[in-house]
């Protein structure tokens, strides 16, 4: 009797102590914690890298259906992703696509070897390397020693003795731009159809990992049967006619002192950019004062002054035609000189006079 009464007595008591709210609430947060462990154990097993179970994946999580999350910032990220994965998949435009005269620039990594390479270049540098293959043919040897275009007949033998007939597919380079360009003149002027000019330089030719040597190729000679067109070197009388837009390919300097009539000067070097023709977009803006829908006449008293701004308005698609300061001063009867600035007399108020591509 006695023990069921302290049996009984301990029951009240405990029940007594555990109905406190104090105990009640202890009780309460206990069983809040063991739940959320529980809950929450899955998900930690799952962050964990160790004992094989996997890594947690937070694009799973974020782009989950749960409301307020960043499931919609996500799938931009992603969809932007998908974009640029989109871009480089596409090909990258060539440079040379970007002239509209593309077919006179060859790119460097589009030389084969069904291309007959012509190293143009007036020094030393063949003997110390040059692209393998090419053969060496000097751009000053198209010159007779007063600086006049050498007779066609003169030219062709020149191309012949090298082994290059009209029917190749020729590439002319230099590590001087001018000379490469002056070269593809000579070429284009016998008629030469598939002829090129390098886009860049043996340098760059060489910093691309392409091959050269330094040994001498030589090839049998070949009938260079040329088919000249005559009406690439312009002359006085179209000249005189005002029916073309004139570029002075001269120094300003030489320009202040006597120039054809009407003419505007421009820098050759203002189409280059290291050594090799600028982009599209800067050559456009360079000539924005000429109109495609008129000729240019490109003049200088060096030929390979006067060629480099032509090929550079041939490239844009210009009508573009070349002639010499030389031709003009010759036909210009002698009372006229004075008035046309060919005694050299100095003419001081250069600011009045046209100056293309200045900035």
């Amino acid at each position: 009797m006695f023990e069921a009464n302290n049996h009984k007595t301990g029951k009240s008591r405990i029940a007594r102590k555990y109905s406190h709210p104090f105990c009640v609430q202890k009780l309460a947060l206990a069983l809040i914690v063991l739940l959320s462990v529980g809950l929450l154990m899955p998900d930690a097993n799952a962050g964990c890298a160790c004992g094989g179970a996997g890594n947690w994946d937070p694009t799973a999580f974020l782009n989950s259906d749960v409301p307020g999350f960043q499931a919609a910032t996500v799938s931009s990220s992603n969809q932007a992703l998908a974009g640029n994965s989109a871009q480089s998949a596409t090909p990258p435009v060539k440079r040379s696509d970007l002239f509209p005269n593309s077919q006179i620039i060859k790119p460097l990594q589009s030389v084969s070897s069904s291309d007959v390479v012509l190293d143009v270049s007036n020094g030393n540098d063949y003997s110390r390397s040059h692209i393998k293959g090419a053969l060496l043919v000097l751009s000053r040897s198209f010159l007779y020693a007063d600086g006049t275009i050498k007779s066609v007949p003169d030219l062709a033998k020149i191309l012949g003795n090298a082994g290059v007939s009209r029917n190749d597919s020729v590439v002319v380079y230099s590590n001087n731009f001018s000379e490469a360009t002056f070269a593809f003149l000579v070429l284009r002027y016998l008629g030469h159809d598939i002829v090129k000019v390098l886009d860049g330089s043996l340098n760059e030719w060489t910093a691309a990992g392409l091959p050269t040597e330094a040994l001498q190729n030589i090839k049998p000679p070949a009938d260079y049967m040329s088919n000249p067109r005559s009406e690439i070197l312009d002359d006085y009388d179209y000249v005189k006619n005002g029916s073309a837009q004139i570029v002075d390919a001269r120094s300003f300097t030489e320009f202040s002192k006597g120039r054809i009539p009407g003419s505007i000067s421009m820098d050759p070097a203002k189409v280059l950019a290291s050594g090799k023709v600028k982009n599209g977009d800067d050559l456009t803006n360079l000539f924005s004062e000429l109109s495609k829908d008129k000729p240019v006449v490109a003049y200088s008293s060096d030929y390979f002054q006067a060629s480099l701004l032509w090929y550079a308005l041939q490239l844009m698609g210009y009508d573009a035609n070349i002639y010499t300061w030389q031709d003009w001063v010759a036909n210009q009867p002698t009372s006229e000189k004075d008035e046309t600035g060919l005694t050299g007399k100095d003419t001081t108020d250069t600011g009045r006079f046209k100056k293309l591509g200045t900035t």
